[in-house]
């Protein structure tokens, strides 16, 4: 077992999405490759995890964030997340399997009804499901529900990842808030997105200026991509580059 840290160049996402965990190489008799192409592979049920050594990964695992943690936060928590995966992953299978018996349970009498015990728990699931469709969810004008997901004909959501992930970099860290300080409004931030748009074909790097922090870059693209569900900002692709403007149609 070795390890390795060098990231994805950046225009690609990893299989664990966009932050690449150090290259921890695995070398065993069922499996030789990285860990994140190893989470990719259990999930898609094309590697045996009962072959797999994970006391290996997970002492390379340790020596990694001893020696470079520090520099890439993201990177290790990325990490930590699919070995924690594969550990649990891995408990199950090593759990014995329960005892099926074949013969059909028989029922000397049947049993009485019951559900109106719950009718209560029933009701309240039912009243807190519309309260969370309230909250959670817009529906689109002259549409009864939200439709997820939305199509943009000739951007992908990869693609909108990317520019998610360049807005990013350029973020500075967040200040520690106190925890009763009011939530913002993503209809403000919307408001505030749309004065900060114009007619003319720019890039998000273009549109946003000045410092921001990363919270502040996140508010900004889930407004930016309400907009664009809603038809009042247009983007396209031209030479791998993405571009936005004010109005028209996606």
């Amino acid at each position: 077992m070795s390890s390795r840290t060098d990231l994805i160049p950046a225009g690609e996402i990893s299989p664990l999405g966009l932050f690449e965990p150090p290259e921890l190489v695995v070398e065993c008799e069922a499996y030789t490759g990285t860990l994140s192409t190893l989470f990719l592979l259990v999930k898609q049920h094309k590697v045996d995890l009962l072959g797999v050594p994970l006391a290996p990964i997970c002492e390379a695992y340790l020596l990694y964030l001893i020696q470079r943690a520090g520099d890439d936060l993201e990177a290790a928590a990325t990490a930590l997340a699919a070995l924690a995966y594969l550990l649990e992953r891995k408990s199950f299978l090593l759990l014995p399997a329960p005892e099926i018996d074949d013969e059909p349970e028989v029922w000397e009498d049947p049993p009485e009804p019951y559900v109106h015990e719950f009718a209560e728990v029933i009701h309240q699931l039912s009243r807190r499901w519309d309260e969370r469709d309230e909250v959670f969810f817009r529906p689109q004008s002259g549409a009864a529900q939200y439709e997820l997901p939305f199509e943009i004909r000739e951007v992908s959501s990869s693609q909108l990842a990317f520019v998610l992930e360049r807005l990013l970099k350029r973020a500075k860290p967040d200040l520690i808030q106190p925890l009763g300080r009011p939530r913002r409004s993503l209809s403000e931030q919307m408001e505030l997105v749309m004065d900060s748009m114009t007619e003319d074909w720019r890039t998000l790097d273009q549109v946003v200026v000045g410092e921001f922090t990363r919270s502040e870059a996140v508010w900004w693209f889930l407004a930016l991509l309400e907009l664009i569900r809603l038809s009042k900002v247009c983007v396209k692709i031209e030479e791998d580059e993405i571009f936005f403007a004010a109005g028209g149609t996606v």
